[in-house]
This record gives C-alpha cells, structure tokens and sequence, in this order.
C-alpha cells in the first residue's frame, strides 16, 4: 500500500506538471483555465471481490466545479462515442451518469464499482460551466461457467490439517467464459474464498493415468488463521520459490486430467514462512 501510494503521488505530480507546461493550464499555480480529471485505478482488498469490482480514484484540478462518472458495458461505449463525438459523449455522461459528491476545484475522490461482469468502460467527465473534459478507464470482470462438481481433499500441510482438522470440501471446477485456460475451484476454501489454476496447454505429461496438462496456481488468499501468525495463503511452488522452472522443469507441477481430476502442489504459508507443502487432490463427481 506504500509503494502504491508513493506511485499515487509521483503521478499526480507529473500529471501536475505536465498540465502546467500547456498554453490551456494558466502559468500560475491554482489558475488552470480548463476544468481536468485523471482517473486512477487499483485492486480491491477484501471484503470486495476482485474478479468483479474495481476501485477508482478520480483526481481533479482548481477549474473543476463538478464531476460525473457512467459505467458501460465497453461495446455501449464504444458506439456512443463513435455516434456522438468526444464533446457529445462528455454530455451524456453529465446527464446519464452519477455526480461524485464533494468534488469542487482541485481535489479527489475515491469508490469502489461492483458486480462487473464482462468489459466495461468507466468515463468521468470534470465540468465548469459550460466547459468539460473526459478521461475513461477500462475494467474486465470474470464470469464463470460450471464444468464439473466434486470434492477437494487437503494433503498437502500436515501442519494445517492438524491445526484447522480440514481435510475435505466440496466444490465445483469453473471455467471463465473469457479465458479457456483459467479455472478455479469455487468457494474452496469457504464461500468467497475460490482458488484459481491456469492451465499451460504447451505442458503436458503422461503417466499410468494418462495425459495431463499442467497449470500454475498463484497466490490466494484463504480465511484460516493459524494460531498467532495471522492468515493463510497458497501458492504453486513456482510462486514460492520465484522461478516457473520448478514447476516446468524440476518435478513439481500441477496436472488436469480429461476427466478432470487434479493434482495440485501447491505451499501453505503465514508471514512467518512456510507450515507445508505436498499434494492436495481434487475428485470430479462421476
């Protein structure tokens, strides 16, 4: 969160100084002659869900007396604006969308858009009297199909299993409807708490079960505590260990098989370091 917030600042700077340098701006601080706004975009923590809501920052200059902002699905916006022009669509957006609250001359404001499923354009448009300026972000939010239900059996922290007694949930396969090769298991670690694998289709092996493609899994986030060493999270041993060789090269991948069943090597970790590591499973219904 520092360093987000250092690169935050450093880019409202440069933005500032940018914007001085041009005949628009004024050539004194506080004196731009055209209202601005520069949007800025970052993840969602929790309790947010960050396959589907986006946080924003809209920053604005001294002109600026009002702010709007709309949420389109990117193909809307896209036509709006190539059937109304630039200063147009900065109209609709003025008497479509939703004015931000306390924004008034120079200054900022931060919200939070959910329930994003598909492409979506956010446009925020500064107004001051009968001047606007635009500027827009894109957001992609994760949708998912069922491919099969099943049951996912904890194996690989011993550590975990006798501090937390888990060693099996339910749970169903999913496939995003935007990427073939992302999957997760949905609410495996608890409802909100999915986890995702990607495949890697130039990957694969054979062994007495057949073929198999390996996938990656990144880090996630679980709600498990362990003791006084605060949350849980789960990685492949890639992610671990900082290299995809060793999880291509050095014996420990994670593999789907067509039927779907999964191997799944992944650590379990605290701030602290490692509390194990080894082969959870997961078991598709037959």
């Amino acid at each position: 969160m520092k360093k987000y917030i250092f690169n935050l600042c450093a880019l409202l700077m440069a933005a500032a100084t940018i914007t001085s340098c041009t005949e628009e701006a004024g050539n004194e601080p506080g004196n731009d002659s055209q209202p601005s706004v520069v949007i800025y975009k970052y993840e969602v923590s929790r309790p947010y869900n960050v396959d589907n809501d986006v946080a924003l920052r809209f920053a604005t200059n001294n002109k600026t007396e009002s702010l709007y902002y709309l949420v389109e699905k990117s193909s809307e916006q896209e036509s709006n604006l190539a059937s109304m022009g630039e200063t147009g669509y900065w109209d609709y957006v003025v008497s479509k969308g939703t004015k931000v609250d306390g924004i008034s001359g120079e200054g900022s404001a931060d919200l939070t858009v959910t329930d994003l499923f598909g492409a979506y354009t956010i446009t925020a448009v500064a107004v001051s009297g009968n001047q606007k300026a635009g500027a827009s972000t894109s957001f992609t939010g994760l949708d998912w199909k069922d491919v099969v239900k099943g049951t996912y059996k904890f194996g690989a922290s011993k550590n975990l299993i006798a501090k937390l007694g888990l060693t099996s949930n339910p749970t169903t396969l999913q496939q995003c409807t935007t990427d073939a090769t992302l999957y997760r298991f949905k609410d495996v670690f608890g409802t909100g708490y999915s986890m995702k694998i990607r495949l890697m289709p130039d990957y694969t092996a054979t062994d007495d079960d057949g073929e198999y493609t390996f996938f990656r899994v990144p880090r996630t986030d679980t709600p498990f505590i362990y003791g006084d060493y605060g949350a849980v999270g789960v990685r492949d041993i890639g992610y671990w260990q900082g290299s995809d060789a060793w999880v291509t090269e050095n014996g420990y991948e994670s593999g789907m098989y067509a039927d779907y069943f999964c191997f799944v090597y992944v650590q379990y970790f605290i701030s602290a370091g490692n509390i194990g590591y080894g082969y959870d499973f997961f078991y598709p219904e037959e």
